[in-house]
């Protein structure tokens, strides 16, 4: 078997270290001795490596559904009984990346259509004291890639230092959230790759603390655990009258997108969307319970304007949640005053 059939392999499955190490043994074995089928005829190397990559593809499929990372759901301000909502939502990723005595490693991933974050612990070399209120790995590079070939552009929009037991030690945890935009946006069964060198104490890559170079791939699930929604139905921003063609909740995100109207979008003044800081009074979600829920942090807010590459007008404003909901209890959301029921 060629060295680089096995490396295809493993990047196609991403089983975990300990994955690969009886993947590559069981090949390795193969090598050596010829392995019989009841029929009589020798296993091909290629069955042989058919057979390792569909087994491994199953049990890193089970991962999907197991074992959601605590510290994920409490970042995100969820109970255990909202766990279920959270979990068809993550991927356990569970690789280390050494460089340098430092080692990364990278536990699960959460997606939803237009955004993903990242749970990685960081371990640097023995005697490095890791006691910062904020780190960030730098020089970050990030290729997204749907399971059609297709090129997603994304953008790392920010990193989070989660509470560290023992700020003394070498050790910390850290989320990194990644955006899409391009496109529809839809990330789901995206596989992106991550490349990050060195550990910073800010965010402009000035004195490297820790040397090294962590570089991995991750794909996300292709299940979408939101609501999708085309509306395409009229509304008045600051009286210029366009279309809100669509809203998108999951239990993490709230979205929505508008389109030309009577008016286009570069009528808007920049203010009324990009500028505002009273957001929260300007959107709502009403809940079966009749709860009323208010949006939380700007994910990202991004207008494109006609061009020759561009048909029409069209922007996407995405917020994240206070704490998890489950987007089928949602009935309506009303934006600048105007209420779209969604239920059913």
């Amino acid at each position: 078997m060629a060295y680089e059939d096995l490396d295809r392999v493993l990047d196609q499955v991403s089983p975990t270290p300990v994955q690969e190490e009886a993947m590559l043994s069981a090949l390795l074995m193969e090598e050596r001795t010829e392995t019989r089928m009841k029929t009589g005829k020798k296993l091909s190397r290629f069955a042989a490596v058919a057979a390792a990559a569909a087994l491994m593809a199953t049990t890193c499929a089970f991962a999907v559904v197991t074992g959601l990372d605590q510290r994920l759901l409490g970042y995100f301000g969820g109970t255990p009984e909202q766990e279920a909502l959270l979990s068809p939502t993550a991927v356990a990723v569970d690789k280390e990346i050494k460089d340098q005595g430092s080692t990364l490693h990278v536990r699960q991933v959460i997606a939803d259509r237009y955004s993903a974050v990242i749970l990685m612990d960081f371990t640097a070399p023995e005697g490095t004291v890791l006691d910062e209120d904020y780190y960030t790995l730098g020089d970050s590079h990030i290729r997204g890639r749907t399971a059609d070939g297709a090129e997603l552009s994304s953008w790392g929009s920010g990193w989070t230092l989660l509470e560290d037991e023992d700020p003394g030690d070498n050790r910390i945890t850290l989320l990194y959230r990644v955006d899409f935009i391009d496109g529809d946006g839809n990330a789901l069964g995206t596989t992106l790759t991550l490349d990050f060198t060195g550990l910073y104490d800010n965010n402009l890559d000035e004195n490297c603390l820790v040397q090294g170079n962590w570089r991995f791939k991750v794909t996300l699930p292709e299940a979408d655990p939101g609501r999708y929604v085309i509306l395409e139905a009229p509304i008045e921003i600051e009286e210029k009258k366009v279309t809100l063609t669509s809203l998108y909740l999951s239990p993490i995100s709230l979205a929505w997108e508008l389109g030309e109207g009577e008016d286009d979008l570069e009528a808007l003044d920049h203010s009324d969307l990009h500028g505002r800081k009273d957001w929260q009074e300007l959107i709502t979600l009403a809940m079966e319970d009749e709860r009323e829920l208010s949006p939380g942090e700007i994910k990202f807010m991004i207008t494109q304007f006609k061009t020759d590459l561009l048909e029409q007008d069209r922007g996407r404003y995405c917020f994240g949640l206070r704490s998890i909901i489950d987007p089928a209890e949602v009935v309506s959301v009303t934006i600048f005053g105007q209420s779209f029921g969604i239920k059913g």
